[in-house]
């Protein structure tokens, strides 16, 4: 699908770590260097952040909200994940004496944030232990009581590829008035994700990598319409409407009183970023969305997932393990000790696979994940070079 798009993959026998990073389409250079001349050659009211949002903002939630058939005011641009996880958490205000839930699996970025956030209002931190390496919904459920302020976690796992049911889990924690909040780094643009059809009430995703926006700090977030109303957020200017319909006639105006009331802006913007937003980053990452959406995220979801079920039945044939199915993250478990499975690792590099070394809490493998640049043609040289050299080494 669109290799020609994707220059990097010349660098590799076979690209399979998008999980890790994703490759970046052409398209999103030419749309950077034309935001980037304009502003060098003052092309337009690049000084006005009414003609920037319309020109090089708007067209990027337009194809966000697609992508999650949601309305774009329910869809911001955050820098990667982190930060829009952040700016949701902060934006709302549990009770002292709450919980909030998660997994023990989670990628370090979750147990950092939600162990500052429990400290900061005295939260209990309830966290699933894993069986095996994947979480059932019964044993979330368990730890979920009228007390749990929210559920936070991934919809698909870094390391094991575990894809969570949402809607149950939704359906779970709104029983009990809680939030689900969703990391979905690992998910969005990689699978379908229409958040409002799950009952996800918010979620983050970092562009870099399913996404195709890899170090440019892309990243969207989403928030339903009943947390943003509940959202008490510390605002910046941005966060309130133009009090003249536009921003650009109000600085001029000789009566206005910078510390008088202003009328806070509707949707997502409540809680964004309160200033200018990095337009740069909007400009290359709406090309990417473009692409995605070009293709179909259905067709983006059945080829990726068509090559994760080849990359497990092949590995499972040989005797291997795996954790997981329903997503394109394959970690296949070699039998390995980890410093044997990290040699491994090592001469699968040097002959140009590109796939990724992870583990958590005792759980190990060589991670492959397939993207929409990726044919079967790579996946079998994946395997070919896998069992080969597990094979050398026996």
């Amino acid at each position: 699908m669109r290799k020609s798009l994707f220059p990097a993959l010349e660098k590799f026998k076979a690209y399979l770590n998008t999980a890790s990073i994703g490759l970046m389409p052409s398209t999103a250079l030419e749309s950077a260097s034309r935001l980037l001349t304009d502003v060098l050659e003052f092309n337009g009211e690049v000084n006005s952040v009414d003609y920037m949002d319309e020109v090089v903002l708007k067209p990027l939630l337009n194809e966000a909200a697609k992508l999650m058939k949601v309305s774009p005011e329910n869809v911001g641009l955050s820098i990667q994940t982190t930060e829009g996880l952040r700016r949701i958490l902060l934006a709302l205000e549990p009770k002292k004496g709450q919980n909030i839930v998660s997994l023990d699996t989670e990628f370090p970025t979750i147990p950092a944030l939600l162990k500052s956030y429990a400290g900061r209002y005295n939260l209990e931190l309830r966290i699933v232990k894993n069986r095996n390496g994947v979480h059932s919904l019964n044993d979330i459920e368990k730890v979920i009581d009228d007390s749990t302020f929210a559920v936070v976690l991934s919809s698909v796992n870094w390391v094991t590829g575990e894809k969570l049911n949402l809607r149950e889990l939704s359906r779970i924690a709104h029983e009990h008035g809680a939030w689900l909040i969703v990391d979905a780094v690992q998910h969005l643009g990689a699978m379908r994700l229409f958040p409002e059809k799950e009952g996800v009430d918010a979620l983050a995703a970092g562009g870099e990598k399913w996404l195709l926006s890899p170090d440019t700090g892309a990243g969207l977030i989403y928030a339903s319409n009943e947390l943003l109303e509940s959202a008490r957020p510390i605002a910046g200017l941005l966060n309130n409407e133009p009090p003249t319909g536009e921003w650009g006639p109000w600085w001029g105006l000789p009566e206005k009183d910078p510390w008088g009331e202003l009328k806070p802006a509707r949707g997502i913007k409540k809680i964004d970023f309160g200033g200018g937003p990095p337009y740069l980053v909007a400009a290359a990452f709406a090309t990417s969305l473009k692409l995605i959406k070009e293709i179909g995220i259905e067709n983006v979801e059945r080829h990726n997932l068509r090559l994760a079920d080849k990359l497990r039945d092949e590995a499972i044939s040989a005797g291997l393990g795996v954790f997981a199915e329903g997503s394109p993250i394959v970690t296949v478990k070699t039998g390995l000790s980890h410093e044997e499975e990290e040699r491994l690792y090592g001469k699968l590099t040097a002959e140009g696979i590109s796939v990724s070394h992870r583990g958590v809490l005792g759980h190990y493998g060589i991670r492959a994940s397939p993207h929409l640049y990726n044919t079967m043609e790579d996946v079998e040289a994946f395997l070919e070079a896998l069992f080969r050299v597990i094979g050398a080494g026996n």
